[in-house]
């Protein structure tokens, strides 16, 4: 996540400032306590930041509020779509506030990053994202209100990302396919070259962007490579995704915060 380097203190909170590859500042919560942290850029002032903290600081405190009622119920960190839960989209937490449909137009706040549509909308400064569902407590809803619109925030950031790491890996071979997101139980990634689609499993969608590049690598090394010995994958591998041992392990694991 990054290293701490100062805490910003207010009279009954605590907000370390967590210094990482981060191009812009956010505040985050960490379940089940609902620890607060601010992430920022290395260049960002302590100043700035905590001002930034200070202009959400009521915010923040009613996001604490939800946060700790819900785990008070339960000491699971499975994401069962309610509020006060924490999913992931593309590596980064995010905690969930549930509401039925009625309330989505009373929500004024606009999103400062990403789209937003009926059923959900985002608060990057806030790491928030708001479901709308017409049966609160729902699962089946409150999932697929979430992934209508994690599944364009993925496909619209990763493509990018599989394009860099062909250039690295087989500079030879222009990256072209439309990227997807569906239901997938058998596998990670699905390469279809008659229709010019490379389709993702939804269960990627919270994992950060190097482990996503690593599944469609694994998949683009049997179609580019077939007759690579097993050194040779390791090394297509390592231009790819440098951490892919520990990648692999990760995706491997069904009890990672991710796969929760």
């Amino acid at each position: 996540m990054g290293s701490e380097q100062a805490v910003i203190e207010f009279p009954d909170l605590k907000v370390p400032i967590v210094r990482g590859p981060s191009r812009e500042t956010y505040l985050a919560l960490q379940p089940p306590e609902a620890i607060p942290y601010v992430v920022a850029p290395a260049d960002v002032p302590v100043e700035d930041v905590a001002r930034f903290v200070h202009e959400r600081l009521d915010t923040l405190k009613e996001l604490r509020a939800d946060m700790l009622k819900h785990f008070s119920k339960t000491n699971s960190l499975k994401c069962h779509f309610r509020t006060g839960d924490v999913t992931h989209l593309i590596g980064r937490p995010f905690m969930l506030r549930v509401n039925p449909l009625s309330t989505s137009a009373r929500r004024t706040r606009k999103p400062t990053r990403g789209l937003a549509n009926l059923n959900a909308r985002l608060y990057n400064d806030l790491s928030l994202i708001d479901l709308f569902v017409s049966q609160v407590g729902n699962y089946e809803q409150g999932k697929a209100a979430y992934l209508s619109y994690a599944q364009t925030v993925f496909t619209q950031n990763i493509k990018s990302l599989l394009e860099q790491c062909m250039q690295r890996v087989f500079p030879e071979i222009v990256f072209s396919p439309t990227v997807k997101a569906r239901p997938m139980r058998d596998c990670w990634v699905k390469i279809d070259d008659t229709h010019g689609v490379v389709w993702f499993s939804e269960n990627l969608i919270p994992y950060p962007p190097h482990a996503v590049v690593y599944a469609y690598l694994v998949e683009a090394i049997k179609k580019f490579a077939p007759d690579a010995s097993e050194e040779k994958q390791h090394e297509l591998l390592m231009k790819g995704v440098p951490d892919w041992e520990h990648i692999r392990a990760l995706l491997a694991d069904p009890n990672n915060k991710y796969a929760l």
